[in-house]
């Protein structure tokens, strides 16, 4: 685990020594508990139940990236900076449905999991698009920290979070994972639209992907450059629909390297999302309500979920 931080720390210090300017601090926080049109003694904990992640945004081209640039595509606007970095450290925490109650999950039911990851992203961004490549290494298991970090949090609110005893883990084991993005941008006054496809490959996730955004709000071109200064108070309404087609999911499909707990995956996965987006001066704040449908065999309804997010971006 100590090792584990202190790659996490050496990374982001030297990527960050040669970054040009810090462009945006991102925290994100991904729960069910943060599904308000619910009672809060009504929200699901099971399925992806919990992910936090801190990320540190840079202007310039990632250095690690150089022999693939030529894939992101060239900047064509030099009055303006389009190549940005991102370093983000997440853990995200999985967990099996359980009825009300019932501490322990059924047999057969998936295994609880956790990851904590560490990863780095190259992005290029044009007028009417943008592309972006990175990877993202990490560890499941104990080392991850899931277990001691919802029992924690639950143990600060015991009226609204069903007590939860962990069975069969997912082990522990490194993973990684590579990917790659591009999505474009068509607008029409304040209404843009977002086709975008891409694919991951690894231990940890190996799928591709294709959907279409949309997007209501002030200040468009401005906002798909997030660089750029916008007004003093403006809000924007999103939407994002996401065909997955799923070969390898680390924490359904089991351990890569050694025997463990595993479910059937479904070939195809639908993710649906819509929020909304304010943002004040320097500062962004989001809430995102999420659908996933049943991502393995044994499993047939959706999942729903939401994030909270705030972001700090210094003005130029």
């Amino acid at each position: 685990m100590r090792r584990f931080a202190l790659l996490v720390g050496a990374c982001a210090l030297l990527h960050s020594a040669e970054a040009r300017a810090q462009r945006a601090v991102t925290v994100r926080a991904d729960n069910d508990a943060f599904n308000f049109w619910q009672y809060p003694w009504s929200r699901p904990d099971e399925e992806y139940t919990s992910g936090v992640r801190l990320t540190v945004a840079l202007d310039g081209a990632a250095p690690w990236a150089r022999r693939i640039e030529m894939w992101l595509g060239a900047c064509h606007d030099a009055a303006a900076p389009c190549a940005s970095q991102e370093y983000t450290v997440g853990q995200d925490i999985f967990t099996a449905a359980r009825p009300r109650d019932i501490p322990t999950a059924p047999p057969g039911a998936r295994p609880d999991a956790g990851v904590l990851w560490f990863s780095a992203t190259t992005r290029v961004t044009r007028e009417k698009d943008f592309s972006e490549a990175g990877w993202t290494i990490g560890v499941t298991g104990e080392p991850s920290l899931a277990e001691p970090t919802q029992h924690f949090f639950h143990t600060l609110a015991p009226s609204y979070n069903r007590p939860i005893v962990w069975g069969r883990e997912l082990p522990a084991e490194p993973v990684f994972s590579v990917q790659f993005d591009r999505r474009r941008r068509l607008t029409a006054g304040a209404m843009e639209l977002q086709p975008h496809a891409g694919a991951s490959l690894g231990t940890l996730l190996t799928e591709a992907r294709a959907g279409i955004g949309a997007r209501v709000g002030r200040d468009g071109p401005r906002a798909w450059r997030s660089s750029s200064r916008v007004g003093a108070f403006t809000v924007e309404f999103s939407g994002d629909a996401t065909l997955r087609a799923v070969v390898r999911n680390e924490v359904l499909s089991g351990t890569f390297f050694r025997p463990s707990a595993r479910m059937t995956l479904r070939p195809f996965v639908t993710e649906l999302a819509g929020g909304t987006r304010v943002r004040w001066r320097d500062l962004e704040a989001s809430w995102m309500a999420h659908q996933t449908s049943a991502e393995y065999a044994a499993r047939g309804a959706p999942h729903v979920w939401s994030t909270l997010e705030l972001s700090w971006r210094p003005s130029r």
